[in-house]
């Protein structure tokens, strides 16, 4: 069976296009005919790496929502997991700070 994912682009932070120093993109893709308006994505991840830290969420806590801060490079990033019954809902990061896009800003 072939999953396939219409991407349906980006949406830039505060009107800013994305560079080096992005680590979540939010984005609009359709899947099996059904819009997802607002969903977001590690930049330059494995698939792997977001399976595992999501899987570790969705374990620690059997809560219908979960939600993690965490500080992954130079980045403050919240981990949201949200519990259909016993199986994974949803899950998805939320850039919460960037050191890079504030010490810029800071130097403009």
């Amino acid at each position: 069976m072939s999953t396939h994912l219409d991407y349906k682009g980006y949406k830039a932070r505060d009107h800013d296009l994305p560079d080096q120093d992005d680590h979540v993109l939010n984005l609009q893709f359709s899947w099996h005919g059904l819009v997802k308006p607002v969903g977001s994505a590690f930049i330059g991840t494995s698939p792997e790496f977001e399976m595992a830290l999501f899987t570790i969420v969705f374990l620690m806590n059997t809560e219908r929502s979960t939600v993690v801060l965490v500080n992954i490079d130079r980045c403050q990033v919240e981990l949201v997991v949200i519990r259909h019954g016993r199986s994974l809902g949803t899950a998805y990061p939320k850039l919460l700070s960037s050191n890079n896009r504030h010490r810029r800003q800071h130097l403009h």
